[in-house]
Order: structure tokens, then C-alpha cells, then sequence
């Protein structure tokens, strides 16, 4: 049942019209997703390109597909033509970033439901669990990691988790990340990463540290802006 605070899908395009993979629309159909929320139309086909952008909405409002379509897309999965040309097969090409260990769970649940024919290998990466797992699937290889900064940077610092092959860096609700203090070590992740690599940064509000963050890291973004209906 759709929340009807929230923005309303456009009943006439679908995934397809904005350019996504047929793997992953054939995916998402299977669980009943069609039609595109105005945040995802506005975005995927930009972000398809490889253009930065800053998104401005609150959870619930399909941002999450938002960004994770263009990632389950752009990165090279072991049965697409180019995935044995990558400089190093295995290690991460996508980190996307969330404040919480639930959203970062979450995160990955749709991931996986949108990446399921497709089978980019998506691992969750939070603190307070055994580090075992996480390393067996590091070491076995991993396209997407999906994690909070602290334990993130735990295996950087570590030199279990190499983000210097990632391509697509995602920071999801970055103005409560900011708010729970992980602004440095955010700051520090981004610094392992490479300088060419997409960012997309999606936020609630834009606060001045949110702004500064973006001035910072992200190279001539698009803004777009997703409200609420008051229908």
C-alpha cells in the first residue's frame, strides 16, 4: 500500500524509458516495481551518464533505487564483456555509505531485490557483528559494499577493504551522518578513493556541512530535488 504522503509514481513511464538495464527491470518487475517515483526519473538518467549529483529527499521516497540502479548498472559484474580488463577483478568498485546499520541493511535488501538477475555481489559492512564474515567476503570478492563509515574504515585501516578501485561512491542521508559525527571519518574514505569516480550524495536537508562536503568532493553536481505531495 502506497503512503499517500508520498510523491506518486508516473503511472506511464517505466525503468526501461530512463535507460535502465534490462536485467534490472525485469528484476524489479518481478516484485511488482514499474513505474518510476519522481526522484528516480529525475536522476537515473543522469546518473546513468556518470554525472555527479546531490538528490535532496527524505527516506521513503524511492531514493534508495534512485541511486542504487545507476550503481547495480555502472559497475562490471564477472559475466559482463569487460570485467576481466578491470585493473583488479574482486576489489570493490562501488561504496556507498549510510549512518545506520539498519539503513545500510536496508540498502542492501533492495540491492540485492533490483540486482537479483543481474547478481552484482553486494556485501554489508557495520559494526557490532564478528569480522570473520565480512573478510571471507572480501577476500572471495565483492563488487558493492554497503556499509557505516566506522567499520568501514576499521577494514581500511586494516587493509582488508581496498577502496582504490571504486568508481561509484554513494553518501546516503549524509546530513545524519553528520549529525552522528562521522563527518572525518567520511572525510578519510573519500580520500581512498579515486579522484575520477562518480559521487552522488543524497540528503533530508542540506545544512552549510552538507554543502561544504559537496562543494568539496563532488565535480559540477546536478541538484535535483524530490518533495513530498500534499496530495
Amino acid at each position: 500500500m502506497t503512503d499517500p504522503a508520498l510523491p506518486k509514481a508516473d503511472e506511464k513511464e517505466t525503468f526501461s524509458d530512463l535507460g535502465v538495464h534490462p536485467d534490472i527491470t525485469a528484476a524489479l518487475e518481478r516484485v511488482g516495481i514499474v513505474h518510476p517515483f519522481p526522484i528516480q526519473s529525475l536522476s537515473i538518467p543522469l546518473s546513468l551518464s556518470g554525472t555527479d549529483l546531490i538528490g535532496q529527499a527524505r527516506t521513503g521516497t524511492g531514493k534508495t533505487l534512485a541511486f542504487g540502479i545507476t550503481v547495480l548498472q555502472r559497475v562490471k559484474i564477472e559475466s559482463d564483456p569487460g570485467y576481466a580488463h578491470l585493473k583488479a577483478p574482486g576489489k570493490p568498485q562501488a561504496l556507498i555509505l549510510t549512518p545506520t546499520r539498519e539503513l545500510a541493511i536496508q540498502v542492501a535488501k533492495d540491492l540485492e531485490v533490483a540486482g537479483s538477475i543481474r547478481r552484482a555481489r553486494v556485501l554489508t559492512i557495520y559494526g557490532g557483528v564478528g569480522y570473520e564474515p565480512q573478510l571471507e567476503a572480501l577476500r572471495t570478492g565483492v563488487d558493492i559494499v554497503v556499509g557505516t563509515p566506522g567499520r568501514v574504515l576499521d577494514l581500511v585501516n586494516r587493509r582488508d577493504l581496498i577502496l582504490s578501485h571504486v568508481s561509484e561512491l554513494v553518501l546516503d542521508e549524509a546530513d545524519e551522518m553528520l549529525d552522528l559525527g562521522f563527518l572525518p571519518d567520511v572525510e578519510r574514505l573519500i580520500a581512498k578513493t579515486p579522484a575520477g569516480r562518480q559521487t552522488m550524495l543524497f540528503s533530508a536537508t542540506m545544512p552549510a556541512a552538507v554543502i561544504a562536503l559537496s562543494r568539496m568532493h563532488l565535480q559540477q553536481p546536478v541538484n535535483i530535488r524530490a518533495e513530498a505531495s500534499d496530495a
